[in-house]
């Protein structure tokens, strides 16, 4: 198991994906790398560049940064490593993925819901990059996830047979059905239920980044699950 990135504003939702990262590495030796973004001040002054560059956290944040540091330590095989990012772009967010050896980026909703557009990019950045993003979604509680539905799209020539292997090499997920994405809400949430599915696996390809997009609503966010989505070009 590779090292798994959570890119946070330190919200509550925060605590389950670390929880999330622990199960998901399987007792194998596992570095969880939080991320924390901020701008780089655009100043000419050493002294106020430093000031804003070590702006201290509130106390919510505080907590949530303790209750991690908890939860870590009372694991046997994961780490944690705070990691303060200082402006982002594609070329550096891939030597970040390289550096510390990803193999998985787990996004919060309060990192996607976040307003600052440092935030907002490196989300489009993230969806750009061929490592698999978990999606987590409000209401998400489960740590442990085993039954998945693969939902297709229209130009995919991939197939949940296909995928399977693939997955195996990330999360200990068994694809019991497979759907497109043009089927109606409806019709989803009967298969989800009828199938006992609690994760959604989708496909992704690379899109123009732009700062001040507005992006439709995703699948964990319409369907109510944690959704895995994967870079098209798996192979």
């Amino acid at each position: 198991m590779k090292n798994i990135l959570i890119p946070s504003t330190l919200q509550s939702d925060t605590i389950n994906a670390v929880k999330t990262a622990i199960n998901s590495s399987h007792g194998t030796q596992c570095q969880l790398v939080l991320m924390l973004l901020a701008d780089i001040p655009d100043t000419f002054s050493s002294a106020s560049l430093l000031r804003n560059i070590h702006k201290g956290l509130s106390t919510s944040q505080e907590n949530v940064l303790q209750m991690c540091r908890q939860i870590i330590s009372e694991s046997k095989n994961c780490s944690l490593k705070i990691h303060h990012q200082y402006g982002i772009s594609s070329p550096v967010f891939k030597n970040l993925m390289e550096h510390f050896t990803i193999g998985l980026t787990i996004i919060t909703p309060s990192f996607k819901a976040s307003k600052k557009k440092i935030n907002t990019y490196c989300v489009q950045i993230i969806s750009n990059s061929k490592c698999p993003i978990l999606h987590t979604n409000a209401n998400f509680e489960e740590e442990i996830l085993s039954q998945a539905l693969y939902i297709k799209n229209s130009d995919s020539n991939l197939h949940a047979e296909d995928l399977q292997t693939y997955i195996n090499t990330i999360l200990s997920l068994k694809i019991v059905g497979e759907t497109k994405t043009n089927e109606n809400k409806p019709f989803l949430t009967d298969t989800i239920s009828k199938n006992n599915i609690d994760i959604l696996i989708e496909t992704r390809k690379p899109k123009k980044l732009k700062l001040l997009k507005t992006e439709k609503k995703a699948l964990n966010e319409t369907l109510g699950l944690p959704v895995l989505s994967l870079y098209e070009e798996i192979s």
